[in-house]
């Protein structure tokens, strides 16, 4: 949803949740949902939630739930140009795991912060994101910058 505070200022929040669950079956870790990445900035992909303790790979979780809140601004240029200025905080968790492998699991909240620019160019919108990572686990994978080029659906 989108909330115009002014003309130029708007604010957005964004949120998602899900639950997967097996029929006389464990969940496969390619139907698990990930969490991280354009869905949680300020972590990589797949960079939040369950991680095999052997290796620390990310396996995924049968539920998660996300939410972001952002506020975009012009920087004083030209409309025209179609860039603008955000800051943004998101936060979300992912959990639960079928299956006998050990796992490091918490479940726990995270949470980043972070700021932005957005460039609506002739080619579709492209996103610079600089973010840091306030609620994390040990375990967590982060990272300080995104590029991101294309629409979402």
């Amino acid at each position: 949803m989108y909330y115009p505070i002014t003309d130029d200022i708007v604010g957005s929040v964004r949120a998602g949740a899900g639950y997967v669950f097996g029929v006389d079956d464990d969940v496969r870790i390619i139907n698990r949902f990930f969490l991280g990445g354009d869905n949680l900035r300020g972590f990589d992909s797949a960079g939040v939630g369950p991680r095999d303790s052997s290796n620390g790979d990310a396996v995924g979780g049968n539920w998660y739930y996300r939410t972001s809140f952002q506020l975009q601004f012009p920087l004083g240029l030209p409309n025209e140009f179609g860039i603008k200025g955000r800051i943004f905080s998101d936060l979300g968790s992912l959990g639960g795991v079928d299956g006998a492998i050990a796992v490091n699991d918490t479940g726990s909240l995270r949470q980043s912060i972070g700021m932005g620019v957005s460039w609506n160019s002739p080619m579709g919108p492209i996103s610079f994101d600089f973010s840091r990572a306030l609620l994390k686990e040990k375990f967590d994978n982060t990272e300080g910058f995104r590029f991101s080029f294309g629409t979402r659906f």
